[in-house]
């Protein structure tokens, strides 16, 4: 097969991110509608509000948040975020200025592990798949706490991790044990697949949980929509690009830093340095006509 979009990423801007007590951990990234980034650093239990600069403007800790562990954010109703607890399984709803507007709890999960924002409508919560949530990895919520619906069952073995994306009402999955991506239009209330191209491009070998090196999986209002993987030849990253459709725009994209965060066309990616702190890189994506990528038949 023959795929004859190419696309590069491209590093708009770097911003070294002020440290706080001499280091941070950068756990999660949202850039927030008003132009601030907000950091969860799990380890240390806190939120994190900085300038486009990347100056430090605020920091809430558990006492103001009461969030223990922080593993994932999102925006919700334009001002306000959703924070993913990972120590108490609860979401917290907060305003700009770090108030908790609304706590509920997450019985259906054992270990959450990332929030998406659907439609302005509902939260979608990606567990591990095992446990209360009778094996499914997606669970939906109302703003209110509500428990909507649970989606997809877990992979046989209950091994690996389940990554999610939304685009709109469509709620894309992807999970280290499979080799395809499941597609949820919530709208007109179906279901459907794509494969997983990656393992006749990037010629992955087997690693040491027996999964593929799924690393994260992001969309775009209008496209594309980016699968991470680990490059286990180069030490880096490795992005597949694909229609929101799942067909196939672009296979094997180096790029030596882990995205994180997604905004638009723009894009986020965060590298650790060694004196505890961490840069937080600008990126563009853009399409040319050029070498296609061949994969094998």
């Amino acid at each position: 097969m023959r795929y004859t979009f190419g696309a590069t990423f491209t590093a708009i801007r770097t911003i070294p991110l002020q440290l706080y007590r001499g280091r941070i951990t950068v756990t999660d990234v949202l850039a927030a509608p008003s132009g601030r980034f907000w950091v969860a650093d799990a380890r240390a239990g806190i939120l994190l509000v900085y300038s486009q600069e990347g100056q430090l403007l605020r920091v809430f800790s558990r006492s103001v948040t009461g969030l223990r562990r922080p593993v994932s954010l999102t925006s919700f109703h334009g001002r306000w975020v959703a924070a993913l607890d990972g120590g108490r399984r609860a979401i917290v709803i907060l305003d700009d200025r770090g108030r908790p507007l609304r706590r509920f709890p997450l019985p259906e999960l054992d270990r959450p592990l990332q929030v998406c924002n659907v439609d302005d409508r509902l939260l979608a919560v990606v567990g591990a798949g095992w446990g209360r949530g009778s094996g499914h990895l997606i669970h939906l919520y109302a703003p209110t706490g509500d428990h909507v619906e649970s989606l997809y069952g877990e992979p046989r073995g209950g091994a690996g991790r389940a990554y999610s994306a939304v685009a709109g009402h469509t709620v894309y999955l992807g999970h280290t044990a499979t080799d395809s991506f499941a597609i949820y239009d919530l709208r007109a209330s179906s279901v459907s697949s794509f494969p997983c191209l990656t393992p006749t491009v990037h010629e992955a070998g087997p690693s040491d949980d027996n999964s593929r090196p799924l690393r994260g999986l992001f969309a775009t209002a209008c496209g594309p929509l980016i699968a991470a993987f680990k490059d286990r030849r180069g030490g880096g990253y490795l992005y597949d690009l694909y229609q929101l459709n799942g067909s196939p725009i672009a296979l094997g994209l180096q790029n030596p830093e882990r995205i994180i965060g997604v905004e638009g066309p723009i894009f986020y990616s965060v590298r650790t340095l060694a004196d505890g702190g961490a840069t937080l890189r600008v990126w563009k994506l853009g399409y040319s006509e050029g070498e296609s990528v061949r994969t094998a038949r």
